[in-house]
């Protein structure tokens, strides 16, 4: 699990100083779990507790942006990587991202769409219309689990989402367990709640 801000409470995760990490992640074929950092930098965010219900997000999504449009997850195409709280805002402003690729395809921004197919996301939604949206962007296959347990704000109970979800049995059965078995190259089946 690693954070969105490599320098504590700065930094770019597509900085080129992080190229070795990423390098060596994508040889080991490692798993990384991306989650938001506790202080997003915004004054506008602390009322409301507004840090954990739309903060994370834009956390995410601005790290995550930055990696798609630098073309990470071509370039280091043997790691792969889950977004915690389903991508954040990605997902759904993924027209708008296309829109900026298309206008600037000749400086050397890669395509949204296809380093988001890339991408694994997690279910820590809290609305099964939202998780719905989700698996119709990017598959049922390449979403995970998740709980944000132990934050105030985690899903306590995390099935009860995908299953409010009313996916088809074997993309149920595929976000609770089986999905993760694949992506860890785990042996048989995970036990799904």
């Amino acid at each position: 699990m690693i954070g969105t801000q490599p320098k504590g409470l700065s930094g770019n995760l597509d900085d080129p100083d992080l190229d070795p990490f990423w390098q060596t992640a994508s040889d080991l074929e490692a798993t990384i779990y991306l989650h938001p950092m506790f202080g997003c930098g915004d004054d506008r965010l602390l009322d409301y507790d507004m840090i954990n219900a739309v903060g994370r997000g834009v956390d995410t999504t601005t790290a995550v942006a930055r990696m798609i449009f630098a073309g990470h997850f071509t370039k280091y195409s043997g790691m792969k990587m889950i977004l915690s709280h389903g991508g954040g805002a990605l997902p759904y402003i993924l027209g708008r991202m296309e829109r900026n690729y298309l206008m600037h395809k000749d400086d050397g921004y890669a395509d949204p769409a296809e380093q988001m197919q890339k991408l694994w996301y997690d279910t820590v939604l809290f609305d099964p219309r939202t998780l719905r949206f989700l698996a119709e962007c990017f598959g049922a296959d390449r979403i995970v689990l998740g709980s944000d347990y132990p934050f105030p704000i985690g899903d306590l109970t995390p099935c009860n989402v995908v299953r409010q979800a009313n996916f088809s049995e074997i993309d149920t059965s595929a976000i609770l367990g089986d999905n993760a078995v694949r992506l860890f190259r785990l042996e048989g089946r995970c036990g799904t709640c």
